[in-house]
């Protein structure tokens, strides 16, 4: 066996074949393992690997993996060029030598030459290592296949097959018999190879690229500092190839420090340049792949690298080749397969590794001006008309749309837009920078306005945000009022989501008057609204409504539709909040059937949810669990995580009114994980704070505590005292359950003081009816009756019929307890006047009492 030899050049990561070098490049095979003249067939071990480098780093996982495979199993090692294959196969080799009796072949197929080896070539020169004669190996190539197979068959042999270029070449070389172990390595993916284990290389993970550096570097890595060895190895994107060439860049630079070649490495204009290190180039081994390319994948190769955000698909490559999808998508293929660009998380869309996309800039900067601003032109197109036809289709108005140039993708209904929309969003927001340097403000607020209204669906809070800036600053520069007020409205949704209802009303204020000032009828109506809705969120009721009438006529009179149905939305809401229930789920219909007409999955999906929790405040749970759930799917179907996240909610506090404790409690958990995922620490404290109160009525008091304490933590950090005085109110049911009433007495009445302190009359009222209802149980029917009453008066200013009923009946109960009976009739008797205009529910419990009145089965 050869001895271990040190080596930080060719030896360990060559070009040519990302391998250790072309070591058997005659046509005549020097068999170093027989001594004879003229070689016969023999039983000594064959070595015939290159040197192993002893500085191999990480792939713990890969070798075990290539080690446990039987013999007879092929094992197919790819990945983009320099990320370490050979290095691979030859240190696997190496490990498995002892296990395979007749030793080992290695070969250099040449795969990305202009001309590759071919299998004939291999077949022979491997024939006469193994111990035949020259003049015995036939020149016929069906004769020396067959002379091949013969001498392969059962030896306990370890081959590589180094740098392959295709299927073709590699399928002769296999032997048969089920007794060797053989390593394949190429740069292309080679998907039509059969009966192999494939293994498709990735770059080094962070701990093994800085001990890879440590290992090459030696003793300049006691002197490097941390920072210095992060940034050098993100700038080589902890690509094999890259990280040794700018480790022999620092060892062989005198007085050169890692701090120093960090900065070199952090001009990306030329960093390909940089990691070149006497006979090893990053750029040399991607140019073994590129020139292999044909011209259409070539051309997509340079023109990809204009594509804006992380990644890309089909569509950006059309446009920028000028061709159809489909063309694009087999384009996109060719170089996958070729490693020259991976796949993302989203299936069907690629990305760069960085390396590779400085690259592809360099050869992009090749071509003429006009050809690469005339395929940026058509990308940004494509974006532009995309966007308008998706956002279009959000609102139902596919007809309305003509499509200026060829360039967009095709949305014919909803799904094909949400699908579109979440592929596209971060690059499409990407290229409004892309427009702006390239074809100036008026074509870049073009982009962003759809943008907006395509965010506001998703539910990308913090996409919009950055939208908004950029088109700010481009309606700032062309002047545009229409635009600029488009983007102003898009501001105030966005503050209306972060619950910066001061900020919101201020930006709507200036938002209606320039409106006004433009005498647009459709700007006036969409700023009226928007205003109006500031000023509901803000308390002023009476403000609010007359604006957003003004908005509801000006869309009746000009036909805009989808306008109305927001207008009728935001009505209902103003008349649910002024106590005027049965107006509202009056207006919120109305809107439905505007928004299922337009087909407005995104209002459709909203004005359900709204309607479930006014059916539930009438007590019509079964109703409301089905418009819930219409919701829910919707939201889902759209993928608007952070909504379905309120529906979750909703549908858990529903479900909770029915004593559906355990479906609710799955609501809430499952709440909780979406809520982390979307990072939303707020909406996952609510959700534990909602958990806590249904894993205490299941009895499940210490995972109640334990989620309790989780949300009082993070609303205390948070400094949101909404949030806490209503997580302060889920802790009285267990201080009452444990025996400690005054300590939940003194908890509710700090939590209602707040929220009184802070207009949340709904809360107020729903707290005293819990206290109520606490009180009764232990008996208590002074204290019972006292907070019923007083949530029946706070609850007077708001028609909530199931809610009122349930105050009743505890007034009712606490007084027939106390022997009441007059007292408890006059309650009876509004409860009954409530099930005029109530649900089932309200019904249910009349009888309830009635039965209880007359000493009945309760």
């Amino acid at each position: 066996m050869r001895r271990n030899v040190e080596s930080s050049g060719s030896a360990s990561v060559a070009i040519g074949g990302d391998n250790s070098g072309p070591v058997l490049t005659n046509p005549t095979f020097i068999n170093v393992s027989i001594a004879e003249e003229k070689p016969q067939t023999t039983t000594a071990q064959i070595h015939l690997l290159p040197p192993e480098v002893t500085d191999f780093t990480g792939r713990e996982g890969e070798i075990r993996c290539i080690e446990n495979q039987p013999p007879g199993t092929v094992t197919l090692i790819t990945g983009k060029p320099g990320v370490g294959k050979t290095s691979l196969a030859v240190r696997v080799a190496y490990k498995m030598n002892g296990k395979y009796e007749d030793g080992n072949l290695y070969v250099d197929l040449r795969g990305a030459d202009e001309k590759p080896a071919s299998p004939e070539e291999i077949m022979a020169r491997f024939i006469h290592a193994l111990g035949i004669p020259e003049d015995e190996i036939p020149t016929d190539p069906h004769a020396r296949l067959d002379k091949y197979r013969g001498v392969t068959a059962n030896r306990s042999l370890v081959i590589v097959l180094d740098n392959a270029a295709d299927e073709t070449q590699v399928r002769p070389l296999l032997p048969p018999g089920g007794s060797a172990q053989v390593l394949v390595t190429s740069r292309s993916r080679l998907r039509g190879l059969e009966g192999v284990e494939r293994i498709d290389l990735e770059n080094l993970p962070s701990e093994a690229a800085q001990d890879f550096l440590r290992r090459v570097i030696g003793q300049k890595a006691k002197d490097s500092r941390p920072e210095a060895m992060r940034a050098v190895i993100e700038a080589c994107g902890s690509l094999p190839l890259a990280l040794r060439i700018a480790a022999n860049r620092l060892t062989s630079t005198p007085g050169m420090k890692m701090a120093d070649l960090a900065v070199e490495l952090s001009d990306q204009r030329n960093i390909l340049g940089t990691l070149e290190a006497g006979d090893l180039a990053v750029r040399a081994a991607f140019n073994l792949s590129y020139r292999r390319l044909g011209k259409r994948a070539k051309n997509a190769f340079k023109r990809l690298s204009l594509a804006p955000g992380e990644d890309f698909g089909s569509g950006i490559c059309s446009a920028l080749l000028d061709c159809s999808e489909l063309e694009a998508r087999r384009t996109l293929e060719k170089l996958s397969e070729a490693n020259l660009i991976e796949y993302s998380s989203t299936f069907g869309r690629f990305r760069f590794h960085d390396l590779l996309k400085a690259y592809s800039r360099e050869k992009n900067l090749k071509d003429s001006e006009e050809k690469r601003l005339t395929s940026l032109h058509r990308m940004l197109e494509w974006f532009r008309n995309t966007a308008v036809r998706v956002n279009f289709a959000f609102i139902g108005r596919f007809g309305e749309l003509k499509a200026p140039t060829k360039y967009y993708a095709d949305i014919d209904t909803v799904d094909s837009a949400i699908n579109w929309a979440r592929a596209e969003l971060l690059s499409a927001a990407a290229a409004i920078s892309t427009s702006m340097k390239y074809e100036g403000p008026k074509k870049a607020e073009l982009l962003a306005m759809p943008l907006c209204a395509i965010c506001e669906v998703l539910g990308e809070w913090q996409v919009i945000e950055e939208v908004i800036r950029l088109g700010l600053e481009a309606s700032e520069v062309t002047e545009s009022r229409d635009v600029e007020l488009s983007l102003l409205n898009a501001k105030v949704n966005l503050a209306r989501h972060r619950r910066e209802f001061s900020y919101g009303l201020e930006v709507a204020g200036m938002a209606y008057e320039r409106a006004v000032e433009s005498e647009k009828d459709f700007s006036i109506a969409i700023a009226s609204n928007l205003l109006g809705c500031l000023k509901m969120e803000c308390g002023d009721l009476d403000g609010a409504k007359p604006l957003i009438e003004q908005g509801i006529a000006i869309s009746e009179r000009i036909g805009a539709k989808n306008q109305l149905g927001q207008g009728l939305y935001n009505l209902g809401t103003v008349h649910r909040s002024l106590g005027n229930s049965r107006e509202a789920i009056s207006y919120f219909k109305q809107d439905l059937q505007v928004c299922m007409e337009l087909g407005d999955e995104l209002g459709t999906a909203e004005t359900c949810n709204t309607i479930a929790l006014v059916l539930v405040e009438f007590g019509e749970f079964e109703e409301a669990e089905h418009f819930h759930r219409i919701s829910l799917d919707r939201f889902e179907r759209i993928g608007n995580l952070e909504k379905v996240s309120m529906v979750l909610n909703d549908l858990g506090i529903a479900l909770r009114w029915q004593g559906r404790d355990d479906e609710a409690l799955a609501l809430h958990l499952r709440d909780i994980e979406l809520s982390r995922k979307l990072e939303n620490v707020s909406g996952a404290a609510l959700a534990q704070s909602n958990a806590a109160e249904v894993l205490h009525a299941l009895g499940r008091s210490e995972e109640a505590e334990a989620f309790y304490l989780q949300a009082v933590s993070v609303f205390t950090q948070l400094g949101d005292s909404e949030r806490l005085a209503r997580t302060a109110m889920s802790q009285v049911p267990m201080l009452f359950s444990a025996g400690k009433i005054e300590e939940a007495a003194n908890y509710a009445e700090a939590a209602m003081q707040y929220l009184s302190d802070h207009g949340e009359v709904r809360d107020v009222a729903a707290a005293h009816q819990m206290i109520a209802e606490l009180y009764l149980k232990v008996n208590n029917h002074d204290r019972a009756l006292s907070h019923a009453t007083q949530a029946i008066r706070i609850g007077g200013s708001f028609s909530a019929p199931y809610f009122k009923a349930k105050s009743y009946g505890i007034a009712v109960r606490a007084n027939l307890a106390m022997g009441k009976s007059d007292e408890a009739e006059k309650f009876l008797t509004q409860l009954r006047s409530i099930n005029l205009i109530s649900g089932n529910a309200v019904s249910e419990l009349l009888e309830e009492l009635d039965r209880e009145r007359k000493g009945g089965p309760g």
